[in-house]
């Protein structure tokens, strides 16, 4: 399976980003958002919000696709939220 390029998961990670509502975007100034090639452990994504630098990882070898990429992005917002992954599950991207 090819895997997206950075500049492709970047785009996507943008993209799903730019389908958020308003008021979801304005709760995020200053989370940074960062495409890292992968996790050593196989995560699709993590909120960090180690040592106060508040921070979304996507993790590009496991998001094939835009759409996982979507979804990834939405499930690691949630988790800033403060949602855990049976919230984030019921809404449908866990």
């Amino acid at each position: 399976m090819r895997h997206l390029t950075e500049q492709e998961t970047r785009a996507a990670v943008q993209e799903a980003l730019d389908t958020l509502p308003v008021e979801i975007l304005s709760e995020l100034e200053g989370v940074a958002v960062i495409v890292e090639d992968r996790h050593p452990d196989g995560l699709m994504g993590i909120y960090d919000p180690r040592g106060g630098l508040r921070r979304i990882v996507i993790f590009r070898e496991a998001n094939p696709t835009r759409e996982e990429v979507k979804r990834t992005v939405w499930h690691e917002v949630g988790h800033y939220f403060g949602m855990d992954e049976a919230q984030i599950a019921r809404l449908g991207y866990g």
